[in-house]
């Protein structure tokens, strides 16, 4: 008999529930995108409990989602200690999310669906590699372009030589570091091969006044370049073009555009010679959200804690995003990859969560 894990949501608002009203339609993204939603289309899930620490938007997420007030909670500790969920997503704000995933550990969830970052600093993300480690909690990151299908297609066509040796990457528009950014160093990862990234430097164009000693108050924009022990080297712009990335080889390259709207690739012969359109493969765009609960429901079948993201690429994304950050504070010097040593830590004070959009 096939297993139905039971599922439960500490966070309940935008990413956690109803990010879906504001990106219907929009063609880089392959509903369901919510975690929640994720759960009710996954036929081996069942969504039985919620925490938020805004009561009207914990009554409207089980409201929308079947879920009764009993199994409503605003104090998240009591949810995980009275429903002993099997797996619990994370779509906090980052500054409590690795207090909060250490307490899920600790109560025994065997997988867990966070929201990027991981967390708001290195140091607390090592904490969480090592508790996620010594328990085997299989562990995924809401990086979803990790699980879009026409990434998928993008890395299979690369690791097959489609544009020979992998050299550069290009993303063209970075955004908020935290929030945006931490996407781009997942997709880039993923594309090089989840190589180790050896170097970085960076700086943070206008927005050098928001990193006040060890405190990021809140989200900068960021431009740099990081390299990988395989040699390959990854660039972030801040351009006027929005949400494309390229990778490009000796004998070709890819571009994804729009975050993945659409793929493009050019290749010429090894031996030389003109560049010429050629076939990006076909792939069919299903939900990045489903896969990464898939992956989550297949480690739990397996009984490991093996999936596609994990916890070592999770901490690495960390590493990236105070490097740059480290880099900066050294005055935009090459910084010797991961940050040792880093103080930094990211808190904004009076910070206030959007209102999500409960309906469209």
């Amino acid at each position: 008999m096939t297993k139905t894990y039971r599922a439960a949501l500490i966070g309940c608002s935008r990413m956690g529930a109803f990010i879906d009203n504001e990106v219907a339609g929009n063609a880089s993204v392959a509903l369901p995108y919510s975690h929640a939603a994720g759960y009710e289309a996954c036929p081996r899930t069942d969504l039985i409990a919620g925490s938020d620490v805004r009561q009207d938007v914990l009554d409207r997420f089980g409201e929308r989602y079947g879920v009764a007030q009993a199994h409503r909670y605003i104090d998240y500790r009591a949810l995980l200690s009275t429903e002993r969920p099997e797996i619990v997503s994370i779509a906090t704000q980052p500054e409590q999310r690795a207090e909060i995933i250490l307490d899920a550990v600790e109560a025994g969830v065997r997988a867990l669906y966070v929201e990027k970052p991981l967390c708001a600093s290195v140091n607390e993300a090592y904490r969480i590699r090592d508790a996620v480690r010594a328990n085997s909690v299989a562990l995924n990151m809401g990086t979803n372009r990790r699980w879009q299908p026409g990434f998928h297609a993008m890395r299979t066509a690369i690791d097959g030589g489609a544009i020979g040796k992998l050299r550069t990457i290009v993303v063209y528009a970075t955004g908020t570091l935290f929030n945006t950014t931490s996407h781009w160093f997942d997709i880039c990862q993923y594309l090089a091969g989840d190589a180790t990234p050896v170097w970085a430097h960076a700086w943070l164009p206008g927005s050098e006044h928001l990193v006040v000693d060890d405190t990021v108050t809140d989200e900068p924009n960021a431009s740099g370049a990081y390299g990988t022990l395989t040699g390959v080297t990854v660039h972030f712009l801040q351009s006027p073009r929005p949400n494309d990335i390229e990778a490009i080889g000796d004998n070709g390259a890819i571009t994804a555009w729009g975050a993945g709207t659409s793929f493009t690739m050019r290749t010429r012969p090894a031996s030389g010679g003109a560049w010429t359109d050629a076939q990006f493969p076909y792939y069919a765009n299903t939900s990045s959200t489903l896969h990464i609960i898939e992956d989550l429901v297949g480690a739990l079948d397996r009984g490991d804690d093996i999936t596609a993201g994990g916890i070592d690429v999770a901490v690495t994304n960390t590493e990236l995003i105070f490097g740059f950050i480290e880099s900066f504070r050294a005055n935009g010097s090459l910084l010797m990859m991961p940050p040792k040593g880093s103080t930094a830590r990211f808190h904004r004070s009076g910070f206030k969560a959007r209102t999500p959009t409960f309906a469209t």
